[in-house]
């Protein structure tokens, strides 16, 4: 049955007329009309209608392995079930926004790189310049395809300053992987920046470091998802429990390849200050350590 049809019949047999029915919800009779002519009416519009009316409205639902339900209660149910339906709808449509986005910007950043590869090829004194314009480009390139794939929508670095990576120098970080190979490209990116680095293989290792050392010890922790024994998360749930709130207040920066939305919320859940994709520019990484000190 069609929402006119239940308004019709319900002010009809309660004697209530349009006019009333308007005044009584609050609106001019001619919306009511419209939206009547228009089968425009929403769930909660004719529960709220119905509501003025004096009736009360029992819906039935009825599930895929057939069991079937028929309350009021269920009809909050209903329009609960709708709105979870039209905010996933909404996130589709947002993400698919972000993809579209991305992907223009993929095209501008390989026009330019095309263009400072030229230009640096013509003019040897402008060559150091236009490597530099490169990584930049490298750099947005990667978050442009990270959106592109679906990782982290919403959350594009922000690239600091290069007086706050200069900051840097001196600050001790923790390098948590189980991949001595990570570990050494990680480490020698952020010594090469004056950063001092120790390294651990898992996650038991690196929360025994950061007990036997003194509280704040350790600038940064970035810390692996995925590694033997205890993981990522759980390493900085223990850490982020620690009686010592300057040990449990360190900053971890996750570093995964698997950074879906998913992963994600789970890295905010248990405390982590930021997540970056591997393979991470060296440039973000720096930054999101500027970000956190």
């Amino acid at each position: 049955m069609k929402a006119s049809e239940i308004i019709n019949q319900a002010c009809e047999h309660q004697g209530v007329s349009k006019a009333e029915l308007a005044n009584r919800v609050g609106i001019f009779p001619s919306s009511l009309y419209r939206k009547l002519a228009n089968e425009s009416m929403t769930l909660n519009e004719l529960q709220k209608y119905l509501q003025a009316i004096g009736v009360t409205a029992h819906v039935e639902l009825v599930y895929d392995d057939g069991t079937a339900y028929n309350s009021t209660e269920n009809h909050a149910q209903l329009l609960n079930h709708l709105e979870i339906m039209k905010k996933e709808m909404d996130l589709k449509e947002n993400a698919l926004q972000l993809q579209r986005k991305a992907f223009k910007d993929l095209r501008t950043d390989l026009n330019s790189a095309v263009g400072y590869l030229e230009l640096g090829q013509k003019n040897e004194k402008k060559t150091s310049e236009c490597l530099a314009k490169l990584k930049n480009v490298h750099s947005s390139m990667g978050r442009t395809i990270a959106y592109a794939l679906g990782e982290g929508f919403g959350e594009e670095e922000e690239i600091v300053d290069d007086s706050s990576i200069e900051a840097l120098e001196g600050k001790r970080v923790l390098v948590v992987d189980d991949n001595k190979i990570n570990q050494e490209i990680i480490s020698d990116l952020l010594e090469e920046y004056g950063l001092m680095v120790e390294t651990s293989d898992n996650g038991e290792e690196a929360i025994d470091k950061v007990i036997k050392n003194d509280p704040g010890y350790f600038n940064f922790i970035i810390m692996d998802i995925e590694m033997p024994g205890i993981d990522g998360y759980d390493t900085t749930t223990r850490i982020r429990k620690m009686p010592n709130r300057i040990r449990a207040n360190v900053p971890i920066i996750a570093l995964s390849a698997n950074a879906n939305p998913e992963d994600r919320r789970k890295a905010a859940l248990v405390g982590m200050d930021a997540f970056l994709a591997k393979p991470v520019d060296s440039h973000v990484l720096l930054s999101g350590l500027a970000k956190l000190q």
